[in-house]
């Protein structure tokens, strides 16, 4: 019935809109030759690295997930072979048990479960960057950079589908406040970080302050409870709703045609510190991290419609017949035809035109050890910061990574929990300039449950000599290209 699927395809398509979208990318921020890479997670971070610069040419992830719904028995490699024939998607909730599933069959279903649900979706694409560091301990950064994400977390778990498809007609369902966000922007930013030699190692700060360009937005948020009720004949009745929401529609409205456009900006900040115990750069014994990044919001001006349904204030039944919703051809077909049917007016939700979605802001704690020459555990905290509903979150990640870490050479295995709920396995290796890695390994290989898949990559330029720039003698601490 399409009343049962109803939460489950608005899930998805909020998230479906921002398609092909990386999550922290550890391979690239956390070695000790991550460079520029690196100030995405700590911009402190290029005070601790060995080189004199690092140009970053090209790198790029994307990555999704959810503990919504997910694909029985299949790996990235299978879907997409299989993805291509439509007879190959099959609905496994209402496929009986006794029927044989073929190889190419990609069996949908949802978690049946009583935990939160959330998914999450992101995209980040590193243009040419570069850093420099001096002899008298400062750094600067250049970064350019395209980046996508949408998300949304704490779903109440009687907004799964299993709860919606278990309830009888006609008996309230309460769902809880929820909210989502997600937007397409591109960022440049200058990033300053001075160091201070310490008796046993060296302090160092950094600051990244980015110009923001945003291309497409979108949000939805309910402040309050809100009670549905299904009905025969694919129909809700919604009681109580509170629902505000925005999108642009500049690349959605079929009366324009479709671009890359500026339709809003905003500025962001990324802070943060670095200690080294023990020595410097890649001979500490630790080195200790925090910052706090993706401070920022974009404000969306152009091509844009912000909404709101506000069933206090009118007499509407809020009854949703669903059919209706199939074959609209754009965002705001959709908006109208909701109002129409809650407010009794198809142009009463329209409220304004701006509003603006915040970063993903995050609290990041690292630590490094050495416990052999070029042997290293590192153990990384990403704590999501949401000041307000508005805003896209990240996902809460605890990673313990031990890598091999040398000039030409680093190979690393991190252990990854994602959202305090699931444990994904990452894989990241780095020969000279190149860098490939995935965070969720399980999602290449080996037939499982699939949820989602993560991947990224890097190429670099940087000097064969490491060490301080030295613009008098050209010092530095010299590195053999054969040396491991």
């Amino acid at each position: 019935m399409k009343t049962r699927l109803f939460f489950s395809c608005c899930l998805y398509f909020i998230i479906g809109s921002f398609s092909l979208f990386s999550q922290e990318q550890l391979g690239l921020r956390v070695d000790n030759f991550s460079g520029v890479n690196g100030i995405v997670l700590n911009p402190a971070a290029n005070l601790t690295s060995p080189f004199r610069f690092d140009i970053n040419l090209a790198s790029a992830g994307f990555f999704i997930d959810n503990n919504y719904g997910h694909i029985r028995n299949t790996h990235l490699f299978h879907f997409i072979k299989n993805s291509q024939d439509p007879d190959n998607l099959v609905n496994a909730v209402y496929t009986p048990n006794d029927v044989a599933s073929e190889d190419s069959w990609l069996l949908f279903d949802y978690f049946d479960n009583d935990k939160l649900k959330y998914a999450s979706a992101s995209m980040y694409v590193m243009g040419p960057s570069f850093s420099i560091k001096l002899n008298n301990g400062y750094s600067f950064s250049f970064i350019s950079a395209l980046r996508g994400a949408g998300s949304t977390h704490r779903l109440p778990p009687n907004a799964a589908f299993y709860h919606i498809d278990r309830t009888p007609f006609g008996e309230a369902i309460d769902i809880a406040p929820i909210n989502a966000a997600g937007m397409v922007w591109s960022e440049f930013g200058i990033n300053f970080a001075p160091a201070f030699y310490t008796y046993n190692g060296k302090l160092s700060f950094g600051i990244t302050a980015k110009y923001l360009t945003g291309y497409e937005g979108a949000f939805v948020e309910t402040p309050r409870t809100l009670q549905i009720t299904q009905f025969p004949g694919d129909t809700l009745l919604l009681d109580n709703s509170l629902i505000k929401f925005g999108f642009t529609d500049s690349n959605t409205n079929t009366d324009i045609d479709p671009a890359i456009r500026k339709n809003g900006q905003g500025l962001s900040f990324d802070v943060g510190a670095v200690m080294t115990i023990e020595g410097d750069e890649e001979g500490y014994i630790w080195r200790l991290g925090a910052s706090i990044v993706d401070i920022g919001k974009i404000n969306f001006s152009k091509n844009t419609q912000l909404h709101q349904i506000d069933q206090s204030n009118v007499s509407a039944l809020g009854i949703l017949p669903l059919d209706n919703y199939s074959g609209l051809s754009d965002f705001s077909d959709y908006a109208n035809l909701f109002s129409d049917n809650i407010l009794g007016d198809s142009l009463a939700s329209r409220t304004g035109d701006r509003f603006s979605i915040g970063l993903p802001t995050a609290l990041s704690l690292q630590a490094d050890y050495q416990f052999y020459p070029n042997l290293y555990v590192n153990t990384t905290l990403v704590q999501r910061l949401k000041f307000n509903a508005q805003a896209i979150g990240r996902d809460n990640i605890f990673a313990i990574t031990p890598r091999y870490s040398s000039r030409w050479i680093s190979a690393s295995l991190s252990l990854i929990l994602r959202n305090y709920q699931q444990v994904r396995t990452g894989f990241s290796v780095r020969l000279a300039w190149f860098i490939l890695g995935s965070d969720n390994l399980g999602s290449w290989v080996g037939k499982s449950t699939f949820t989602g898949t993560d991947f990224f990559f890097g190429l670099k330029v940087n000097p064969f000599r490491t060490g301080p720039w030295n613009f008098s003698s050209g010092g530095g601490k010299g590195t053999k290209c054969y040396d491991f």
